[in-house]
């Protein structure tokens, strides 16, 4: 363990003059279109905070040196490593190197960096989570503005996965100007003036994420004459592409606002050979028509959709990340225990040669963006090229529709002026799922949103809660049990405990087992089509069955109808089927 704050306090006799002529430079509330912010004195106030400086954490070699400073695996979630200042930061706009060192080997990326004012209040953080990383010695920066004095610089740990984080080799602070972290991640801690927010320099473009104390709804007037209103919520998410004037909507009282800007980046070159169209899923105005007789139908009534084919009660799907090559045992496992799974993929991912062999087990390929960025993170063509180009590119491979997401890092909203854009691209690129890892229940007649659609919870709970939560769910007809997780979880013995999940729940007489495209499929046949009675005939009671057209890679699911009492024999399309126990299943 390391605790330094003396030499920090020397350095900061030489720097502490500056506070409070940057006090006087930077004024609380500063026009929305001044020139850039002015920074401390750069001529001689650049900061570096060794890792021998901090408290907290341990300490080892970079390999050139220097030590670095780091979480060891076995410290929990929560702890910190702090650098404390003897005199506050001054105020202004700096820009913040943070040197690592990376030492082979699988680490954590969680922690983030904090700014601390009295009493440890944090005044911005930046969450390395979504960073870029690279092993040896590198270096990560970002801009920072607070118009509270800043007392000490933190690492937090923010969960425990086992494994030592990233080290730190130093902070480096430097005074600087807006220009010179336009293109840097940027936190800014801004006071307001009435009901606008106080910007020290025109915002750069990028997506921002806003932080207040308490629930408040923002609308930002851009300066084309548009304006939009995020909602009311403690976090939000905005997409900025030019200078705006944000201002406290609905009479909500709070005295500062927090952002965090990740600049625009345009992500990889996706290009997919040939460039043909996405495969058309389903033509509203291509209605089609059929017709079926009841053989002893009595009346009244008419068939109506089954909940869940066949009159099942719970439909049990699973889903799978990543696209590692652990993927065909997981396969493997789930058809020996009569199960599917929807298996997401990246460009990248190792899985994209063996997508047929997933297929041949009767499982569903999904995409999981193109190369796997946050997109809450990401600005509204980013997220739209990697959720089009990466449907288009397993189409290309597959040969028929690609209708389930899943999103990397969970699924957050991030709004523009035409609203929630990250839900926008999945819809604008044709998907009907898009799976988050927030958990929470479903129920097929009542997802609230399905391209944002929560699954129950990790297969990693056991097969004491699989059982318990599908002996729940059944109690209630249209149920979901649904759970995921990434392959690579089943290695050494996790293929093992899978077996053991799958066991608690297979076999089960009213359950139906199948991907989430099927699912979508079932719930969009039972959302569109109509029935009307039609004229009779000698064979029986007609009724006339209109519904979308559908592309017929996706009608493997049944179309599955509860029938009116005394009826023992269907004619579908002149087709015989029998009723049975009071259902009959057509293929349309």
């Amino acid at each position: 363990m390391c605790s330094n704050t003396t030499k920090l306090s020397r350095a900061f006799v030489l720097y502490g003059w500056l506070a409070a002529v940057i006090t006087t430079m930077i004024p609380y509330s500063c026009p929305l279109f001044a020139n850039e912010a002015a920074p401390a004195d750069p001529s001689n106030a650049t900061m570096r905070l060794d890792a021998t400086l901090a408290k907290g954490g341990s300490l080892i070699s970079d390999g050139s040196g220097n030590q670095a400073v780091f979480f060891p695996a076995f410290v929990p979630a929560n702890e910190k490593i702090v650098w404390t200042f003897e005199r506050p930061l001054p105020l202004g706009l700096w820009k913040i190197d943070v040197n690592f060192h990376q030492a082979a080997g699988r680490y954590s990326p969680n922690q983030v960096l904090l700014f601390e004012g009295e009493n440890s209040r944090t005044l911005g953080s930046l969450d390395f989570y979504y960073i870029a990383s690279a092993l040896g010695n590198y270096t990560r920066s970002l801009g920072f503005y607070s118009d509270k004095a800043v007392m000490s610089v933190a690492l937090l740990k923010s969960a425990q996965r086992n494994l030592d984080t990233a080290a730190v080799v130093s902070i480096t602070l430097t005074p600087a100007t807006a220009s010179a972290v336009d293109k840097l991640p940027l936190i800014l801690q801004l006071p307001l003036t009435g009901p606008q927010v106080s910007l020290p320099f025109p915002l750069p473009s990028g997506v921002y994420v806003v932080n207040t104390a308490k629930p408040v709804s923002l609308r930002w007037d851009l300066v084309d004459g548009r304006s939009f209103t995020t909602p009311s919520t403690r976090e939000s998410r905005v997409w900025l592409d030019q200078p705006v004037k944000p201002v406290v909507a609905g009479g909500e009282s709070v005295s500062e606002v927090g952002f965090l800007r990740y600049p625009p980046a345009t992500g990889p070159a996706m290009s997919v050979p040939g460039n043909a169209s996405l495969t058309n899923v389903t033509a509203p105005e291509k209605e089609e028509l059929h017709t079926l007789i009841l053989t002893g139908y009595r009346g009244p009534g008419i068939p109506r959709p089954d909940l869940l084919p066949g009159g099942k009660n719970v439909a049990v799907v699973t889903a799978w990340d990543d696209g590692n090559l652990m993927d065909l045992q997981v396969s493997a496992c789930l058809k020996r225990h009569g199960m599917k799974g929807t298996f997401y993929m990246n460009s990248g991912s190792p899985m994209m040669d063996h997508l047929g062999a997933l297929e041949e087990d009767g499982m569903e390929v999904g995409s999981h963006s193109w190369s796997h960025p946050a997109y809450y993170t990401s600005s509204p063509k980013r997220c739209l090229d990697e959720s089009v180009e990466m449907r288009r590119l397993l189409e290309n491979r597959l040969g028929h529709p690609v209708v389930s997401f899943a999103y990397p890092f969970n699924y957050q909203p991030a709004y523009d002026a035409d609203g929630d854009y990250v839900l926008r691209a999945l819809r604008k690129a044709g998907y009907w799922s898009g799976r988050v890892t927030t958990t929470g229940d479903n129920r097929i007649d009542s997802i609230p949103e399905p391209l944002a659609m929560r699954p129950n919870f990790a297969w990693s709970v056991g097969p004491a809660k699989m059982k318990e939560k599908y002996e729940e769910l059944r109690q209630q007809t249209g149920s979901i049990l649904y759970f995921w997780g990434h392959s690579y979880e089943c290695a050494n013995d996790g293929i093992k405990k899978l077996e053991e999940v799958l066991t608690a729940v297979e076999n089960r007489q009213d359950a139906w087992y199948a991907t989430l495209g099927e699912l979508m499929v079932w719930k969009f046949a039972r959302e569109q089509f109509r029935i009307e009675a039609a004229p009779s005939s000698a064979g029986g009671q007609a009724f006339t069955l209109k519904m979308p057209w559908l592309h017929p890679y996706l009608r493997q699911v049944p179309l599955s109808l509860t029938l009116p009492d005394g009826v023992t024999e269907v004619s579908w399309d002149g087709q015989k089927l029998p009723a049975v126990e009071g259902r009959v299943q057509v293929k349309w």
